[in-house]
């Protein structure tokens, strides 16, 4: 089986930003308080292009950022929480737009939050069968639009934006391990509908990730047969800062290991652990952790030497 190597990276973020001073005026609380419960200042609305257009934004900074041409992707992969077509996918657009010759197959999935951890793991097992070479994995959301504007819990912590990685095939050995789990008896506790707002029960799913997470990124240590304290980097889906440091404490790690945005960006769903990604300092084999949870429920984590 081959391995992967991440060969590009990329991001979109809109120009609308919505801060704390802002979202104060509209539910009469003050700014100290609504960073508090949710460790985010600002969040970002798009307000001129469409999702498709902003997966293609942030495919186009990966590329630009990678040294693969747009023809040499066979594959793109795209996971959202938000889109309101059906058909055809967000991934038959950004092959479009990008003018992608026909030798590409294009996938949508629907995971939930943590969809990019699917969508990176399915593009990886196409590459490792040999089916596939250099894949296009793209996380967006785009949930200004489906925001319930009088429900405090969601308008203040989720925001849109896209992202992008390229991964390719790679002769040198490279570990990479991922375990994927899914509770659909508890898919109530984070619904959208097409044509409706998002609900969330907050509370339920703080309780979810603080528990859940930890054990998915054990179970996953596990099969890698590494402990917490070998891993360079951990990316976490970007929820809530306090879920974020709760995952912490409970995994025993130093907070300088786990990479946050969230405080300037926001919650972007699917969008988060991309965007999320591109922003950091990667060094030659060093191990990373990236796990994604929400939606579905859906908990997934994988580990790779980049």
């Amino acid at each position: 089986m081959k391995s992967i190597q991440i060969t590009g990276r990329g991001r979109y973020l809109p120009k609308t930003k919505i801060d704390n001073k802002y979202l104060e005026t509209i539910f009469n609380q003050n700014q100290e308080y609504i960073y508090e419960v949710s460790g985010i200042e600002n969040r970002w609305y798009e307000q001129e292009l469409t999702i498709e257009e902003m997966a293609y934004e942030a495919s186009k900074s990966a590329l630009e950022n990678s040294r693969i041409s747009k023809n040499e992707i066979d594959y793109i992969i795209v996971a959202s929480s938000s889109s309101n077509n059906i058909m055809p996918g967000i991934s038959y657009k950004v092959q479009s737009m990008l003018g992608i010759n026909n030798n590409c197959m294009c996938l949508d999935i629907l995971g939930g939050c943590s969809g990019y951890i699917n969508a990176f793991d399915i593009a990886r097992n196409y590459i490792a069968l040999e089916k596939v070479k250099n894949a296009l994995v793209i996380g967006v959301d785009k949930l200004s639009e489906i925001i319930n504007n009088e429900d405090f819990s969601t308008k203040i912590l989720l925001g849109d934006g896209a992202g992008a990685t390229i991964i390719s095939k790679c002769e040198e050995e490279k570990k990479y391990f991922s375990y994927i789990e899914s509770k659909g008896e508890d898919s109530d506790l984070l619904v959208y509908k097409v044509g409706k707002k998002i609900e969330m029960q907050g509370k339920k799913i703080y309780k979810y990730a603080v528990k859940d997470v930890p054990n998915v990124i054990t179970k996953t240590l596990n099969l890698a047969n590494l402990d917490i304290s070998e891993i360079d980097k951990i990316i976490l889906h970007q929820s809530n800062q306090r879920i974020i440091d709760k995952i912490s404490e409970k995994l025993g790690v130093e907070n300088k290991k786990v990479f946050s945005n969230i405080n300037k960006i926001g919650n972007t769903f699917c969008a988060s652990i991309p965007i999320a990604l591109s922003c950091i300092e990667i060094k030659e084999n060093e191990k990373i952790l990236l796990c994604g949870y929400g939606g579905g429920l859906n908990t997934g984590c994988i580990i790779l030497n980049v």
